[in-house]
């Protein structure tokens, strides 16, 4: 090494060495106002019990935590649900791993590894094995990262658990749900927690189903490869060498094409098994299940709202992302889908709003129906409580001044609101207020109050000198 490429390696070593510094000590600051935040929930957990003992009954422990939980919730701009599990954790983190939370405060681990020594160890029911089960770990966790730590803390609370695998196994498993995870592109991720043999079974039999699939697009696609091969002799062998092939050219290029499109339609493994996973929910009929419905489970079918630009029906591209396709609950679809769900749809919902704040005015449609629900639904789109995006489909229809308390039955006295956030209106101090436009405005226990606008309001004006007029009348 030369000269000057030493000094260039010791200058970027020497400022390299002030920003790990740096680093470092921002992770050990970090690490601290984790376990103030903590303490913090943890505190706020406290204060919702003893509220709800100040009540006389604990049976309003779980409506005291949830109002607090709200309350914190929306002063932070998150989910009053996600608050509600941090309280919680924050609390077992607290009360039951002491001394991790000790070394958290001095920056010796981060929230990562908290994280994983109580999950862990959480199923370790006697404090003294939890503490000499804290012991075991937290000398590792304070040289190691929280990846390396993971299995480690499994292994070590398996030393202190009084409970079998299989009783554990049968407690964990009435846990098992299934969850939606919104991403973007218009997809979406389905995830699946259940007994681990039925879910690698499940994914088995998507894998061998997949190949099966993938054996034939192959065996499509060479039989068009021969036929190409067929043609191109043929042709040869029919016209002589030089000699023009108008006919016969055509065949070959029918035969290119339809084995350029096939290979061009080739589907990965990961994407066959998507796409059978798909096919067979949306269309099997489960056999060891049985419901309601006279005609049993297949009867019932997936629903799902729209909101669809009508150029976008017609063919015509929707330039503007702000007319783009939209998922209710989810966002931006492709505008193939919608016009595929459109060409399906039993009816149609003709949406007036008002041109320039876009308030949901009243919606019609050919065929009666409820056209004060479906007016609310497509106004709010989901639960009116700040930050929640409960589908309105999940959700009640709810008088924003009570009935008997002389709330009359009109879109502006009716709201949509989760079973959680219902009840929390209702059963704590929590009250609501709805103001013109449908815009509900939340007072909390603390006396803040938060604002929630319908979803139909939030909007982008269009330019003026840009915009192209036209008295084309909708088609519809």
């Amino acid at each position: 090494m030369s000269g000057g490429a030493v000094v260039h390696a010791d200058v970027a070593a020497a400022r390299l060495s002030v920003v790990t510094a740096d680093l470092v000590e921002i992770r050990r600051a970090k690490a601290e106002l984790d376990a103030r935040e903590a303490h913090a929930l943890a505190e706020a957990a406290r204060v919702a019990d003893e509220w709800a003992i100040a009540e006389g009954t604990r049976s309003e422990a779980d409506l005291a935590r949830r109002a607090v939980a709200a309350e914190l919730a929306a002063a932070l701009r998150v989910s009053d649900r996600t608050v509600q599990r941090q309280m919680a954790d924050a609390e077992r983190m607290i009360e039951a791993f002491p001394d991790t939370v000790a070394s958290l405060t001095a920056g010796k681990i981060s929230i990562a590894h908290a994280r994983v020594i109580v999950d862990a160890g959480a199923r370790i029911t006697r404090p003294e094995l939890r503490a000499e089960y804290e012991d075991s770990v937290l000398p590792y966790a304070e040289a190691e990262s929280a990846s390396r730590l993971r299995p480690v803390a499994k292994r070590r609370a398996e030393w202190f658990l009084d409970e079998t695998i299989q009783e554990r196994h049968t407690a964990a498993n009435t846990l098992r749900h299934v969850r939606v995870t919104d991403l973007d592109d218009g997809m979406a991720e389905l995830a699946v927690t259940g007994s681990a043999v039925l879910i690698h079974g499940i994914h088995n039999r998507l894998t061998q189903m997949a190949h099966e699939v993938t054996d034939a697009d192959t065996a499509t696609i060479q039989h068009a490869r021969d036929t190409l091969t067929t043609t191109r002799k043929a042709t040869t062998r029919d016209t002589g060498p030089g000699e023009p092939t108008s006919g016969c050219g055509t065949a070959v290029e029918q035969a290119e094409a339809h084995l350029e499109e096939l290979l061009s339609n080739r589907r990965t493994i990961d994407a066959i098994r998507a796409d059978l996973l798909a096919d067979m929910l949306l269309t099997a009929d489960p056999t060891a299940h049985t419901g309601t419905t006279a005609t049993g489970l297949a009867a019932i079918h997936a629903t799902v709202q729209v909101t669809v630009p009508v150029l976008s029906l017609l063919g015509t591209p929707v330039e503007d992302p702000f007319d783009a396709t939209t998922l209710t609950g989810h966002g931006p679809i492709h505008p193939d889908t919608a016009r595929t769900l459109a060409g399906h749809a039993p009816g149609w919902d003709r949406i007036l709003t008002h041109p320039i704040t876009g308030d949901v005015l009243t919606v019609d449609r050919y065929q009666p129906s409820n056209e004060m629900r479906r007016t609310l639904r497509i106004r709010d789109q989901h639960c009116r409580f700040p930050a929640c995006r409960q589908p309105a489909t999940r959700t009640d229809l709810d008088h924003t001044i009570d009935w008997q308390h002389g709330g009359t039955t009109t879109t502006t006295n009716l709201a949509h609101l989760c079973r959680r956030h219902h009840t929390l209106k209702h059963h704590t101090p929590w009250t609501v207020t709805q103001k013109p436009g449908g815009t509900l405005e939340w007072t909390s226990p603390t006396g803040r109050h938060y604002t929630d606008h319908p979803t139909s309001r939030i909007h982008f004006t269009t330019d003026p000198e840009t915009d192209t007029p036209t008295h084309t009348p909708a088609p519809f």
